[in-house]
């Protein structure tokens, strides 16, 4: 008959260490920095802001029209075309059109 003698087993076992004041501290320190990564994120730069602000007028504007700007990858390459709201293309458009640059960019200023 076996029997197992658990304050034996007990008395075989590594004492565990107590947590110590460090240990608290490095937790404290991880949680700051998350804090502070997430602060330095949620300050969105003004110029980038005004950008998105223009990109979502052009979006309504083409909606509005019936339009929209389809980008595609093909081998590689970005295409985009200018395409009705069931994605039938109009037209192929260049990137320059495509991000607004149109034909005042420049390669084409005089």
């Amino acid at each position: 008959m076996n029997v197992y003698d658990f304050a034996a087993a007990r008395a075989k076992r590594p004492l565990r260490a107590a947590p110590q004041e460090n240990d608290k501290a490095s937790f404290g320190k991880v949680y700051e920095i998350e804090t502070a990564r997430r602060a330095r994120g949620a300050r969105i730069p003004l110029d980038v802001v005004e950008e998105m602000e223009a990109a979502a007028a052009l979006y309504e504007e083409l909606h509005e029209e019936g339009r929209q700007v389809r980008y595609t990858q093909l081998g590689g390459r970005v295409v985009a075309s200018l395409c009705d709201l069931d994605g039938n293309v109009l037209r192929p458009l260049t990137l320059r059109e495509a991000i607004g640059m149109g034909q005042s960019g420049p390669e084409t200023a005089a």
